[in-house]
Formats: C-alpha cells, structure tokens, sequence
C-alpha cells in the first residue's frame, strides 16, 4: 500500500517577505498602521498639500471610482487644509486654488502616504501622543504600463518619523539601513522633487537584472503639510 505525504500548509513567499520587513520596522521602533484601500482623493493628495492641477490626480495616473457620492470630510481640517492650498493664513503663499469638488471624489488609493495622513490627523483630533514612528504595508494602485518594473497593483512601504529632533541626515540612515535589510547593495540617493515634501530625495538600489533602480522617494514634511494638524 502506498502511503501519500501529507504537506503542510506554508505561508507564500511574498506574504513572508512582508512579514520579514514589518518585524524589521517594529525592532526599529515603529508602530504599523492601517488605512482604507478605497480613499478620498482629499486623504491621497490635498491634506499632502498637493496642487488640484497636479498632473498626478488626473485618470492617467489614478483609479477613481465610477460613483456618484462624494466623500465625507472633516469640515475643519477641510478649512484649515483649504486655507493652506490658497496662501490664506501662513507663512506659505500656497497654490493659489483649491478645487473642494476634486477633494471628495472617491479613488482606489494610489500611495500609502494617505495612511500617513490621516495619522496626522489622529495627532489633531485625537491628540495622540508624539514621538511617533509609524509604517504602513498595504497594496495601492496606479494606472502604469506593465514591464518589469511597474504593475496596476502593488504593496507600498511608507514611514513617517515625528519626533523633536528628526532631521534629514536621520532620515536618510533609516532609508540605507531598510533597504540594505532587503538585500539591496549599492545604494544610491539623489535630490528629488515631491508636493509634500522639502527636501526630497529618491532611493535608488542596485537590483540583478535590472540595474539600479529606483526603491521610492522620501523627504521632510513640509510645513504646509504639518500646519493644518498643528504640528
């Protein structure tokens, strides 16, 4: 009689991988966080002080949902962030607009600084305690033409650092030690240009096959970012 080899269960290699880089981040201090997949365009790009005439919020480069409701916003993070955008009340001469219809319409999230976001405002409404290091895992979606280096779907890190004395040069050993830790050599950084962010620097690392590529961008926040939440 011939006997069959039961094989476990195994969880898959990617999902592993994933696991690999959040008990990484935790050892480093940081907290996860969640956020939801289908967002408002107001989480994924205003409160990021970007531009309502961004080329990035337009369908080419974002997944909106085909409906006919509208997002519901905090009307006075909604004022503060508005005010920001038209150079009302800052030290920032803003944008200049701020298109309150485009804020609300709903969209398949296409970064996980939306995550970061709200987390901001969590600082703001519910006064959550700072120093906080928080990271989020999570899929976004974009609208790329498929190669080897772009897909629809993909799992995106995002970090953020809130702490009295966080700098840049800081910033930068946190991006060299995560992405070595991925097995990553070579790492590379040059300066970048991000709404959100000032300064800003891109992460490049040499990956085989593919040569240097580029890992993901970062920066400091700027203050027309952190202003409305009060930080």
């Amino acid at each position: 009689v011939n006997v069959y080899k039961i094989r476990v269960a195994k969880k898959h290699f990617y999902n592993r991988f994933l696991n690999e880089i959040r008990l990484k981040l935790i050892s480093m201090g940081f907290k996860e966080y969640k956020g939801p997949i289908i967002e408002s365009s107001f989480w994924n790009c205003d409160a990021l002080f970007m531009p309502s005439f961004h080329p990035s919020r337009e369908i080419h480069s974002i997944f909106y949902v085909k409906t006919d409701k509208k997002a519901e916003i905090d009307s006075e993070i909604l004022e503060k962030v508005r005010k920001v955008h038209l150079g009302l009340g800052s030290n920032s001469i803003g944008w200049g607009s701020f298109d309150e219809e485009l804020c609300k319409k709903i969209l398949l999230r296409s970064q996980t600084t939306a995550v970061s976001a709200r987390v901001l405002y969590l600082i703001y409404k519910k006064k959550e305690k700072i120093p906080i290091k928080m990271f989020v895992i999570d899929r976004v979606f974009r609208p790329e033409t498929i190669d080897p280096k772009h897909f629809i779907e993909f799992d995106q890190l995002e970090g953020i650092i809130i702490e009295e004395n966080a700098n840049f040069k800081m910033l930068l050993n946190y991006l060299k030690e995560i992405v070595i830790y991925l097995g990553a050599k070579n790492v590379k950084f040059k300066p970048a240009y991000f709404p959100f962010t000032e300064p800003s620097v891109e992460i490049f690392a040499e990956i085989s096959n593919l040569g240097l590529v580029e890992i993901g961008g970062a920066g400091i926040f700027r203050r027309e970012v952190v202003e409305p939440f009060g930080i």
